[in-house]
């Protein structure tokens, strides 16, 4: 079975199909299995929290637990990783319910994000930042967090697994790992700031194929509450994307590549992840002046072209930003749903079948 199914299928196949989980007895619950979720059902965090171990072969060099608490008011993810440091081992993350999604790029009016994480090797949680920099270097630590997005031009398929384009904000990382296209973009011309921060743009291929754009922050940050959409405005302003995509997906997470020792990422309480689209109840006048001020004087020669269906042929990279899950045509996308549908009926025929036995 793949990691994912579309989200449909989850959806329904929940209460049939629970996943393996820990709880404690109260509102806690730990997800230790590759692909282990569990929705939120509180209306301050509409979150799908997923510990997503993708990594091929991962947990055999290691193991991920990630732990939600009190339904989603705080999370933390542990882990220990080691074997090939090159390839991504584990996008732990939360996923915003798709009331609002998907939604055409340039339809949406502000992308809101506030959070407060703190990032260290088990131990050095009270050590000040520069003993805990020193060890992410013994222990070799190579890691990001990042908000995660996906888009498609077909609707339905940028909320599948898999969709061709992926946009990435990198908020803090490892000095050890760089954005897909750090060597060959011009991120000196294509920066934006937001609320005080620079962000520069890169591009790249990744390993399967999928089309990656990754805004890099100047420093490390372990906290933000600002309004991101103008980074990815500024994408389709410009022309390196078709503002007629869809965008199906939209997560925050950790991508870890390796971790010696037992490391924790955590986010502490109070965040928020928030999509808003033109026309919305919450909506806003949006400022475009960020967009218009940010410096773009990239050559022709080296301007991506604007895609829409699909990427061009992936370059040879070593960089850290694969994708979450091996890309899905439609006609693989279709194999789950079949797939999905009869897992469906034969539990529904298992849910039928023990109510008969009760009832006799």
């Amino acid at each position: 079975m793949k990691a994912a199914f579309g989200g449909w299928c989850l959806a329904l196949l929940a209460p049939i199909w629970p996943p393996v989980l820990a709880q404690d007895g109260g509102n806690n619950v730990t997800l230790c299995q590759a692909n282990d979720s569990f929705n939120s059902t509180s209306a301050s965090t509409p979150y799908e929290f997923n510990n997503n171990v993708w990594g091929e072969g991962a947990l055999d060099n290691g193991s991920q637990c990630l732990s939600v608490f009190d339904e989603g008011a705080s999370w933390s993810v542990t882990y220990q990783f080691t074997g090939n440091p090159e390839l991504v081992k584990s996008f732990p993350r939360m996923k915003v319910h798709p009331s609002r999604l998907p939604v055409l790029f340039w339809n949406i009016s502000a992308l809101d994000f506030k959070a407060d994480w703190s990032i260290y090797v088990q131990g050095t949680e009270n050590s000040s930042p520069e003993e805990q920099a020193q060890a992410y270097d013994e222990t070799y630590v190579r890691q990001n967090a990042a908000i995660d997005v996906f888009l498609s031009d077909d609707a339905w398929n940028s909320t599948q697994v898999g969709p061709p384009i992926e946009i990435m904000i990198w908020f803090w990382r490892t000095p050890t790992i760089v954005p897909l296209g750090y060597f060959e973009s011009t991120p000196a011309v294509d920066t934006v700031e937001v609320d005080g921060m620079d962000f520069s743009l890169y591009h790249g291929w990744n390993a399967q194929g999928q089309h990656v754009f990754s805004w890099l922050s100047e420093s490390n940050m372990t906290s933000t509450d600002a309004d991101y959409s103008p980074l990815l405005r500024y994408i389709w302003q410009k022309g390196l994307l078709s503002g007629a995509l869809w965008l199906g997906q939209l997560e925050f997470g950790f991508e870890v590549m390796h971790a010696g020792e037992q490391t924790v990422s955590q986010v502490k309480p109070g965040y928020n992840l928030h999509l808003i689209r033109d026309g919305d109840s919450d909506d806003r006048p949006k400022s475009t002046a960020i967009v218009q001020s940010a410096t773009s004087t990239r050559a022709a020669s080296t301007a991506p072209s604007p895609t829409v269906t699909s990427p061009s042929e992936p370059a040879a990279t070593t960089s850290s930003s694969a994708g979450r899950l091996a890309p899905a045509g439609m006609a693989s996308n279709r194999w789950f749903d079949a797939t999905c549908l009869a897992a469906l009926l034969s539990g529904a025929v298992l849910f039928l079948i023990s109510i008969l036995h009760i009832d006799s």
